[in-house]
């Protein structure tokens, strides 16, 4: 269950994702469902104060202040925009304060003496940073989809899923070929002395 901490803190993400249509009812709908899938997940998360959950709560919440109780439903066609644009700023602000937020998922996973590892750090930096990078690609995907309405902006749209997909399949795969490529050889190998 550990292993599925930080892809639970997606969770919000995928929620807004399958219900969120074009109208203020199915987008108020989905922002609701965003946030309690937040709280309902990630509560030990957040009690943490874990920069996902809360970067999410705070996101989906607000956002569903301003268009389910101010009707600023302007806002609405730029809601892809809006959600990457956050996720890429909380990501990549992450990296500069000097604590990516994988780091805090992968605490829990791992050995506390491996912790303090220089390997350890830049393993979770360029997971990091890989996310900050399929933030950003969604963010500039749904920056076409609003300029170019219709089909093939739907189109593009649908690649978001695809970008985020890939992030999560680097993220199974990369901290296990790192563990690999740099586990101690068995005892008794003629690596070990």
């Amino acid at each position: 269950m550990k292993r599925l901490g930080l892809l639970l803190g997606f969770a919000p993400l995928i929620v807004y994702g399958i219900f969120a249509g074009s109208s203020v009812p199915s987008v108020t709908l989905a922002l609701g469902a965003s946030a309690a899938t937040t709280i309902l997940v990630g509560h030990p998360d957040l009690r943490k104060g874990m920069i996902l959950p809360w970067t999410s709560l705070c996101l989906f919440g607000s956002a569903l202040f301003a268009i389910g109780v101010l009707g600023m439903s302007w806002i609405i066609p730029s809601m892809g925009i809006l959600i990457y644009a956050t996720l890429a700023a909380v990501t990549f602000g992450s990296i500069a304060a000097g604590i990516p937020f994988t780091l805090q998922y992968a605490r829990d996973m791992v050995d506390p003496r491996i912790q303090g590892h220089p390997l350890f750090l830049r393993t979770n930096l360029l997971m990091t940073g890989v996310w900050g990078g399929a933030f950003s690609l969604n963010l500039i995907l749904c920056l076409v989809a609003l300029a170019v309405p219709g089909f093939w902006g739907r189109v593009v749209q649908s690649l978001t899923y695809t970008v985020l997909l890939a992030g999560i399949a680097f993220t199974l795969w990369f901290p296990e070929r790192v563990r690999r490529e740099h586990a101690p050889p068995p005892a008794g190998s003629p690596g070990r002395t």
